[in-house]
């Protein structure tokens, strides 16, 4: 049997309420062994209430007083037939009410969560994973945590630890590191290469590079800094375009859809596209390709476009529609305008991608703008 967020809260709130029958009780406990999504609406619940310390609050509760002041408070609906209630059953109606009233549980509707603080605790829950997926198919969830871990296959020995994946083999079949959005890795390469990836970045690369050219493909954004091996150019593909260089450091950005940037850093650079249209750049340069344009090279300020390695995220007069796909990425929450009017808002300010509870004040306090949390998307009123 499939339960709502609804009735699991009331049967939540009635247990700590001590309301609970013993029949319903049993049920309780029947559920959190047998249904899975019962079991994590409970505890999340759980965690939440203990965090407010909400069993000492309606433990405290006056039934006949909170009921008086809950009649005083809500507007009468139309005249409806309802089912009778048990004087148990409306004292925890009430103080479930009372207890949102009272700016204490913040929940407003089904799982709508207002409060800054639950809304980070919410996104963080709901945060997916770093994964390798091999060329055999399988698939190794990667950690960020300070731990080193090491791996040992039939055919690579991998070691993981502190936001960082080396390995050692001589296998040159093509593997995949993704990156989910409100996350960002690093991975070194065989020929020792870095690569940064940002949130919502996928990188397909072999265990070892064989042949006259080392190759990767990239899908998101990505920084790289090349080993220098001039018998061998590193070689990155994007869906429209590839880079070639010897040994340098440069940006690759492939986010909106039908372009790609490509900012230099140092070294030389030439970028193609598939149509065969090329471009060099020079360091301080960045070539712009737009599926239907082509290319455009103009001069970019490495601090804003490569902040962020730092973790940050400079921002001038920028249109809210675009921080909000900015800051969705970053956070790995969908974010929507609730408001028509917001599109033509726009913000200048800086996001900190370990700070959602930064982002969420300076939202509020700066833009002087509203939000509620609600089914892993963040609204903005």
């Amino acid at each position: 049997m499939k339960h709502s967020y609804e009735e699991v809260f009331q049967l939540f709130m009635e247990s700590i309420s001590g309301n609970l029958s013993p029949d319903e009780e049993e049920y309780v406990q029947k559920m959190l062994v047998e249904d899975s999504a019962f079991k994590n609406i409970w505890q999340s619940l759980q965690q939440k209430s203990d965090s407010l310390k909400a069993g000492d609050f309606l433990a405290n509760i006056n039934v006949e007083d909170d009921l008086h002041l809950l009649k005083s408070k809500i507007v009468p609906f139309k005249k409806k037939t309802f089912n009778i209630f048990s004087i148990k059953k409306m004292a925890t109606a009430a103080a479930v009410i009372i207890f949102v009233m009272a700016g204490t549980y913040f929940f407003v509707g089904a799982n709508k969560i207002v409060n800054r603080d639950q809304i980070v605790m919410a996104v963080e829950k709901n945060k997916q994973s770093i994964n390798l997926r091999l060329a055999n198919g399988s698939t190794l969830v990667l950690s960020k945590d300070s731990g080193s871990k090491t791996i040992a296959l039939s055919n690579v020995t991998i070691s993981t630890g502190n936001g960082r994946l080396q390995y050692s083999s001589a296998d040159t079949m093509q593997n995949t590191l993704s990156v989910p959005e409100g996350d960002s890795y690093k991975i070194v390469l065989s020929d020792g290469t870095e690569v940064w990836l940002n949130a919502a970045t996928s990188l397909r690369f072999p265990f070892h590079f064989y042949g006259k050219q080392r190759e990767v493909y990239v899908d998101g954004e990505a920084f790289f800094k090349v080993t220098k091996d001039a018998a061998h150019p590193f070689i990155v593909h994007t869906s429209l375009t590839q880079v070639q260089v010897l040994g340098t450091s440069f940006n690759v950005n492939t986010y909106n859809q039908g372009n790609v940037k490509t900012a230099l850093v140092e070294g030389k650079v030439t970028t193609t596209s598939n149509d065969g249209k090329r471009m060099e750049l020079k360091p301080g340069f960045a070539a712009d390709y737009k599926l239907l344009q082509g290319f455009e090279s103009a001069t970019f300020d490495e601090e804003e476009v490569c902040s962020w390695l730092k973790g940050v995220y400079y921002f001038h007069n920028m249109p809210l529609t675009e921080l909000a796909a900015i800051a969705s990425r970053c956070y790995g929450i969908k974010i929507e305008l609730d408001k028509k009017t917001l599109a033509g808002k726009s913000i200048t300010g800086l996001l900190n991608t370990s700070k959602l509870s930064d982002f969420l004040n300076d939202l509020e306090t700066a833009a002087e703008i509203k939000y509620y949390y609600s089914g892993n998307q963040l609204h903005l009123q």
